[in-house]
This record gives C-alpha cells, sequence and structure tokens, in this order.
C-alpha cells in the first residue's frame, strides 16, 4: 500500500505495564499470523500435496519397468534343461525384466498434466485468499487495540482534571469558600474517574490479547503494538466509487481467479474424459532367463536360455459398459457446476465491496458528524465549567456535561478507527497491502 502521512487526532501512547519487548507493528503482526497460523499451515499442506499430483501426471509418460524372479522345486518327473523329462527331484531358476510405454492414449496423459497443472494454481490462489482473509482479521484486531489505547488515554485525561479539580475544592473548602458537601461530589467524581480508567485498561489488555492470540504469539505478556500516526486530514477522507474498485478486484482477486482456474481444469478433465473414446497404442520390450540345476553349466544355459521380445500393443475401445459415455456426462456436468462458482465469486465479491463501499460512505459521514459533537461538546462543558466555578450550578450538572464529552470523543475515536479500517479495506480490493 502506498505510504502515507498519517498523524494522531489526540496523541501520546498508553503504556500498560512495563514492556520487556519492542512494540509490533501491523505489518509484524501480519508476518507473524500468516507464518504461524494452523488454518493457513493446512492450506500450504493442501498445495504441496496438489504439487504431488502434478508430478504424477507428468511421470504418466515415462515407461514403467518391472522385473521378477522365481525359484521352482520339483519332485519326481520333471523337465530338464534339454526338454526332456527325469526322474528325480530338481529346482530351476527363473527372472525377467520388461518395460512399456504409452505412445498414444487419446491425449488423456497431456491433458491430465494440463488439469494438474490449473489445479496447482487454483490451490496457490486459495492459499493467497486464505492469507489476505488472515491480514483483514489481524488489521481489524489492531486498530481496535489502537482504539482502546486512545480511550484509556482519554479516560486519564479525565482523572487527572478531576484530580486537579478536587485538590481545588479541598483548598477552597479549607479557606471557607465553599461547603464541604461540593468537595464530596468531586470526590466521588474522581472515583468514578478511576473506575472508568481501569475498565478502559482492562478492555486494552483484553484487546493486547486477542490479536496475540490471532497472531499466534506465545509469549504474550509483555506484547504491544506500535501507534502509528494519523493524520486525517492527509488520508483520503474520499471514497472512490465501487465499480473502479470492482473491475480491479474480479480481474486480479485469488477468489475469483481460484474459480476461474477451476473451471478451465473442469474443462481439461472433459477432455480426459473423451480420450477414454480412442485406442490405446503402447510398446513393450522384456528380457527373460532362467538356469536349471540338472543340465549344462551356468554360462552354457544362460547362453542358450535368454528370451528377448519386443512388441506393439493396439487396444481399440469397443464396449466399456458405457464407463467412457458417463465419466463425460459427469466431466460436463463438473464444467457447469464450475462455471456457477466462477459467476458465485464475482458476485460475492461484487456484494462485498458493495459492502465496503457503504461502509466507508456512511464511516466517512460519522467521522465527519463526530467531530462537530465534540466541538459542540467542549463549547458545553467549557461553559458548564463556568457556571460550576461561579456557583451558579451543580457539580452533577457539571459532571454530566464533561461525560457528555466525553462520549463525543470516544465517539470520534471509534469514528476515526471505523473510517481507517474501511478506507483500507477499499485499498485492499485494489490490490495495495495493509499498513499503517
Amino acid at each position: 500500500m502506498n505510504s502515507k502521512i498519517l498523524s494522531l487526532i489526540v496523541a501520546g501512547t498508553v503504556a500498560v505495564g512495563v514492556s520487556a519487548q519492542q512494540p509490533w507493528t501491523l505489518q509484524q503482526c501480519i508476518e507473524q499470523g500468516l507464518k504461524q497460523n494452523i488454518s493457513l499451515k493446512m492450506s500450504e499442506l493442501s498445495r504441496e500435496n496438489q504439487s504431488i499430483s502434478l508430478d504424477r501426471a507428468k511421470n504418466q509418460r515415462l515407461p514403467d519397468l518391472s522385473a521378477s524372479a522365481s525359484q521352482n522345486l520339483s519332485f519326481g518327473q520333471s523337465m530338464n534343461s534339454k526338454g526332456y523329462y527325469d526322474f528325480g527331484n530338481s529346482q530351476s531358476y527363473s527372472g525377467s525384466i520388461s518395460a512399456n510405454v504409452v505412445l498414444f492414449n487419446g491425449f488423456q496423459i497431456s491433458n491430465t498434466i494440463k488439469a494438474q497443472q490449473l489445479n496447482l494454481l487454483s490451490s496457490i490462489e486459495e492459499l493467497k485468499k486464505a492469507q489476505e482473509s488472515m491480514a483483514v482479521s489481524i488489521a481489524s484486531a489492531y486498530l481496535q487495540v489502537l482504539y482502546n489505547k486512545e480511550i484509556v488515554q482519554v479516560a486519564q485525561e479525565q482523572e487527572k482534571l478531576s484530580q486537579l479539580q478536587l485538590d481545588r475544592y479541598i483548598n477552597m473548602a479549607n479557606l471557607g469558600k465553599i461547603p464541604e458537601g461540593q468537595v464530596s461530589e468531586i470526590r466521588a467524581q474522581l472515583a468514578n474517574d478511576k473506575l472508568n480508567t481501569t475498565q478502559a485498561k482492562n478492555t486494552l489488555r483484553l484487546s493486547l490479547l486477542d490479536l496475540s492470540q490471532l497472531i499466534e504469539l506465545q509469549k504474550w505478556t509483555d506484547f504491544d503494538v506500535t501507534v502509528p500516526t494519523i493524520d486525517m486530514e492527509a488520508l483520503r477522507l474520499s471514497v472512490p466509487p465501487a465499480e473502479e474498485i470492482f473491475d480491479y478486484a474480479q480481474a486480479n482477486k485469488p477468489s475469483v481467479k481460484s474459480s476461474e482456474l477451476k473451471l478451465k481444469s473442469s474443462e481439461m478433465e472433459l477432455k480426459v474424459a473423451k480420450g477414454g473414446a480412442y485406442p490405446t497404442l503402447s510398446v513393450g520390450a522384456s528380457y527373460g532367463n532362467g538356469y536349471y540345476d540338472k543340465g549344462a553349466n551356468l554360462g552354457d544355459q544362460l547362453s542358450k536360455n535368454a528370451r528377448t521380445s519386443m512388441g506393439i500393443n493396439l487396444s481399440i475401445p469397443i464396449f466399456d459398459r458405457f464407463n467412457t459415455r458417463n465419466s463425460v456426462n459427469s466431466a460436463k456436468i463438473a464444467i457447469k457446476n464450475a462455471e456457477l462458482e466462477v459467476d458465485n465469486a464475482k458476485k460475492s465479491l461484487y456484494k462485498e465491496i458493495q459492502q465496503a463501499w457503504i461502509n466507508a460512505t456512511n464511516a466517512l459521514e460519522k467521522y465527519n458528524a463526530s467531530k462537530e459533537a465534540v466541538t459542540q461538546s467542549e463549547i458545553a462543558s467549557t461553559f458548564a465549567e463556568e457556571k460550576f466555578n461561579s456557583g451558579k450550578s451543580s457539580a452533577y450538572e457539571y459532571y454530566e456535561a464533561r461525560m457528555k464529552l466525553v462520549s463525543a470523543t470516544s465517539n470520534l475515536l471509534q469514528a476515526k478507527y471505523n473510517y481507517v479500517f474501511t478506507i483500507k479495506i477499499l485499498d485492499f480490493y485494489k490490490g495495495e497491502q495493509l499498513t499503517l
């Protein structure tokens, strides 16, 4: 993905505990997840198995070679090395080696190789699809951690503000300027703010745990992530047309490419099935020899008993109980099914892009509305603080205005990261990498 200048709305990083390892970037998390995920390892094994199937298909072009050996024991009358029958026990030994190679079988071997090549390419695209899905899940979990970090910081800032307010009111109460009851109200507010901070930290820890489990990280207790700078003004605050994204995605995304390769493989399988109606031509050769224990010496027998043969075999199918016809019909059905899978893959991709486009559009609108809500809440909070400090309103009214500001800030942060994620997903469908 093209790098962009990024900066946070709320600067700073929230550290939970002392980290004994360097914080992880999004790219490092994705690399770790792709390396360790068990489902991806299984997909890789499936690809390797498909590669073996391709090798097996290619090897059908090679001649087969076999050898045999035997020992026979005869009791009573038996044939000797000269072809006469003798009385008495005897032993004979024989061995042979033969080879056979197919010259023509209706192009079944070559078409099977092509089909397996397409299946291998399809399995590679399936692996890419699984990797992309994993990368999206990791990016979502990563952005959730960033959001929770900022929520912790907002809670801590509110807690600090309440602590300053409490210190100020304690001094005022000691001077007799305000009643002790107002100090108690601020103490209650501070206690509630501390609770909010604790809850926010717990949520952050859980999101870090979720991310560490997603990337199969064993040592997760000190796990933390880096906080990139996200400048929402520099980030593209516009949503590209869905049709433009789909045009690229349907030609390049693994989900569609895999189904298209499977369709081509099914078409090759039909040719393989039709090849069963053609004659098969093969050539073979063999060599054999034997030895009788009652006869000439070994050298003479091996010279006289040698048998060499070569031949061409032509097999013409006349009636195979309709096996070829049924294989052809099954292959035609498989092609129709593969065509439907291609259509379904394209339609599913288009629906995904449409949904992502709507999500990005809504996220942008929510982000803009949230910014306005924060602006107005800040004004209302400042006015409430002035009234409270002048004694014209209660601490409850002031606290309520502050909580509205906190809520608006939280909504803005959520809208920000939601928009960042949705726009990154659209970029992802355009072939760009997931990164921050």
